[in-house]
């Protein structure tokens, strides 16, 4: 991405530039789960060589991921290890699995998540007062005129292929919501408030047969509903809060110290603190660490 492109992004449009693609989040996925390697990622998700040695690129210079050299077969070859900034996603991950589980019919279950030794349905909760927070607890701020900017595009839709037939590395709901880039921020922009494909198009730099496709698509998928001649989000639509929450968090965090300017700002309307999102388990209500979780 051109140097002068990404200093015009806010923190939320840098941060939809480096996730919002399904092969950056399923890589990372992988990553958690123990996968350091080249060959590992090509055969667990069946990506192509190309796709993946560009991705493995595109997410090293982001600071996802840190190359580390080892030595096999003679040659040095490279590992590549989550960063301090790769790993805060942990959340992110754990928040699109708890949607698609929710939400999306699937012939295989997902796997359960587990917490110490019971199963652990997750919630999002206020970092600041701990209460149970969802998309209408909290009123979000828009402090720039587009908080997305004009996403480049980084990945023509020839490059994605087909998506692993493994249940683990299978997200066909979140694929569409967070692993497309025009797709996250329109169920961004219909958070914000946005109904019609007019309001919708004032808020985003996308072209009208772009955002058609994209309402389309949600409202096949039961994201979107239309109302009156625009469009609600569903109960399956306003779920997809906690995703967004934790992006808009996490852009804070690692972008914002590098001068992106802030996008958003969601408050939490019952303590009055801006939203600090964690994910808590629902059977014994304590806050989630990564090194607490575990799929089985």
């Amino acid at each position: 991405m051109p140097s002068n492109t990404i200093g015009s992004l806010s923190t939320i449009g840098r941060a939809l530039a480096e996730l919002a693609d399904s092969w950056t989040l399923l890589i990372l996925q992988r990553a958690f789960l123990g996968v350091r390697r080249f060959a590992g990622w090509r055969d667990a998700l069946g990506i192509s060589d190309s796709v993946l040695a560009g991705r493995l690129r595109e997410m090293t210079a982001a600071g996802l991921l840190a190359a580390h050299p080892y030595r096999e077969g003679g040659r040095t070859r490279s590992e590549y290890r989550l960063t301090p900034r790769g790993l805060d996603l942990w959340s992110l991950l754990v928040a699109i699995w708890w949607w698609e589980r929710s939400w999306v019919p699937r012939e295989v279950a997902l796997p359960e998540l587990w917490h110490g030794e019971h199963p652990c349905p997750v919630t999002l909760v206020c970092g600041a007062c701990g209460a149970a927070v969802t998309a209408r607890d909290t009123a979000t701020e828009q402090l720039v005129p587009s908080f997305a900017g004009s996403l480049p595009r980084l990945h023509p839709r020839r490059s994605r292929g087909v998506l692993p037939a493994d249940p683990l590395s299978t997200f066909p709901g979140a694929s569409e919501v967070i692993g497309d880039r025009w797709g996250t921020v329109v169920i961004a922009s219909a958070l914000l408030g946005a109904r019609t494909f007019a309001e919708f198009s004032r808020e985003l730099s996308v072209s009208p047969d772009v955002l058609s496709d994209r309402l389309r698509r949600f409202v096949a998928m039961d994201v979107l509903a239309p109302d009156d001649g625009g469009y609600r989000l569903t109960d399956k639509g306003r779920a997809t809060f906690p995703i967004m929450a934790l992006v808009v968090a996490w852009a804070e965090r690692w972008l914002g110290p590098e001068g992106h300017p802030s996008a958003l700002r969601i408050t939490h309307r019952a303590c009055g603190a801006v939203l600090d999102p964690r994910l808590a388990c629902a059977t014994c209500g304590e806050l989630l660490e990564r090194a607490t979780v575990r799929f089985r």
